[in-house]
């Protein structure tokens, strides 16, 4: 198997938690996500970053990302990934991020392309299986999809 093939496996067998904090990419009348993020978090109160309480839920899951973007981009080093099952992001800016950011699709899913509508990055990006480096800077959102798809993004956060 290939690391992508072995990272969509484990995604399927993972039990993804309903996230209600990511209100700026929700589109109106959706109240959570199914995603979560690993590595290092921003930290709500107090300055700083801390360990996702997703780190010991999901070792293998994390392992697996790693060893997934190692294999795009052996010198690329995130801080935080965010793992989406299902999710069409509405029109957004990621303001926290910083540099460039990472991400692919992967699942059994058609549609879900990534927009950005002004900027470098301006067009529409088909990331199933393929991966983007982008600056999500740039208010961008996904195109609505059918069937499963799942989305990790790699990324630093602003300390």
């Amino acid at each position: 198997m290939t690391v992508k093939a072995d990272m969509l496996k484990l995604l399927n067998s993972t039990q993804f938690p309903k996230n209600t904090g990511r209100t700026n990419n929700l589109k109106p009348g959706q109240t959570f996500s199914l995603s979560m993020v690993l590595g290092k978090v921003r930290m709500f109160y107090g300055k700083g970053l801390a360990e996702s309480r997703f780190n010991k839920k999901h070792p293998e899951l994390l392992a697996m990302a790693k060893k997934l973007l190692k294999s795009h981009d052996p010198k690329y080093g995130f801080q935080a990934v965010t793992i989406n099952k299902n999710h069409a992001s509405a029109r957004h800016t990621d303001k926290y991020n910083r540099g460039h950011s990472y991400i692919i699709g992967l699942g059994n899913y058609t549609g879900g392309e990534l927009v950005f509508e002004e900027g470098d990055y301006k067009g529409v990006h088909n990331i199933k299986n393929r991966w983007l480096k982008f600056k999500g800077d740039t208010p961008h959102y996904v195109k609505p999809f059918k069937g499963t798809r799942y989305t990790l993004v790699y990324y630093h956060w602003v300390k």
